[in-house]
């Protein structure tokens, strides 16, 4: 059954009045459900931090944040760790002169150390319109919202600063790194909020779309997911948006983008490549399991919501070609990762979040690539 059936049949005006109370609990069982699988609960996301502190954020790349944390740094100058010996200059720490050096060669030398910097943590999250769509557990949008959550935790517990930017189709919303957990909260919150108020336009759009349809009444064009206004706004430039997510994100930085890739061209790519080159990049490629392989030969009714049409899934060469597009897809994804040394973790809408990390970013493990050479 899909969203749109559930909805329709639990607020059916033709439902009888035997039963009703047993009708009314089922409905709202079934309310309950859909809204866990389609919108985010800030509660849900607040409690994946207990999940998040087996992940870990090491990484070989230095870091070249102002502020001091836990990550060496290409600096040289006050830390823990030592890096070199070499003759004094003025200005020097007289502290850190070797005397035993000094002694051996008649020449004051001084002691050089490894400053810590703290990395930065940027989360890039795409809710773009095909991001709202599942066929198990929940959407797409909802998977991925919970990956940025757990990352964010883990951010946050290495004494990171969390940032983020999140867009669709028209808009985005950014937010500058900010320290501890405040930081967090504040990106979840931001998160929710941009989720859930998409979602429960098209929700509406959908729900207004379908009764007008059922009753055969023209669609009212004030009523629903965009109003008027909302459709004369232009649609969002990704490729500016990237190039400004370029410039924005501090080298050095730990970057999780997480999208399903549905609109990603060449020019896009041309400033994710920017980002891998001068930053630990991660990417979380999320999709759904419909969309690997078609569903059981048969006869199905599908909707984006406004419009509606039949897929009829029996022809043979059509599941095979509809399997080998997704399988190209994900090839060049892992590629793309391979040679421009990301990390990749795939993630289906039904596969548990926490675990899928753990599994990549565990503490057991070291973070390896998933993308492999074709050779």
């Amino acid at each position: 059954m899909s969203i749109w059936q559930a909805i329709t049949a639990n607020f059916s005006p033709n439902a009888g009045n035997d039963s009703a109370t047993g009708k009314r609990s089922s409905a709202a069982l079934d309310a309950e459900m859909l809204k866990r699988a389609t919108q985010i609960d800030l509660k849900e996301l607040i409690q994946l931090r207990y999940q998040s502190a087996h992940l870990s954020l090491s990484s070989q790349r230095k870091a070249y944040s102002s502020l001091a944390g836990n990550y060496n740094s290409p600096f040289k100058g006050r830390g823990l760790n030592f890096d070199e010996v070499r003759p004094y200059q003025p200005g020097d720490d007289i502290r850190n002169i070797d005397w035993n050096v000094t002694a051996r060669t008649d020449r004051v030398h001084t002691k050089v150390f490894k400053e810590e910097r703290e990395r930065p943590v940027f989360i890039i999250v795409d809710l773009s319109n095909s991001m709202y769509f599942g066929s198990r557990h929940c959407l797409k949008s909802v998977t991925a919202a919970k990956a940025a959550a757990l990352f964010a935790w883990a951010g946050a517990d290495n004494n990171n600063r969390i940032g983020g930017l999140i867009f669709n189709d028209s808009t985005h919303i950014e937010m500058r790194p900010k320290g501890g957990h405040q930081g967090v909260l504040r990106f979840l919150k931001l998160l929710t909020d941009f989720h859930n108020s998409s979602n429960n336009s098209s929700n509406n759009s959908s729900n207004n779309s379908s009764n007008n349809k059922s009753h055969n009444m023209k669609p009212n064009s004030s009523i629903g997911n965009k109003s008027a206004a909302e459709n004369s706004k232009p649609p969002l430039n990704t490729e500016l948006l990237f190039a400004r997510i370029q410039k924005v994100i501090h080298p050095g930085s730990f970057v999780l983008l997480i999208s399903d890739f549905n609109q990603t061209n060449k020019d896009i790519l041309k400033h994710i490549r920017y980002i891998a080159r001068h930053n630990d990049l991660i990417i979380n490629h999320i999709y759904d399991p419909l969309e690997m392989e078609l569903p059981p030969p048969g006869l199905y009714g599908i909707s984006n919501g406004e419009q509606y049409s039949l897929l009829n899934t029996q022809n043979h060469s059509l599941r095979v070609s509809f399997q080998a597009l997704f399988q190209k897809k994900r090839d060049k994804i892992e590629q793309f990762c391979f040679q421009n040394r990301a990390h990749l973790i795939n993630l289906l809408t039904n596969e548990n979040v926490a675990d899928k990390f753990l599994s990549v970013l565990g503490k057991d493990s070291t973070i390896r690539r998933i993308a492999k050479s074709r050779h």
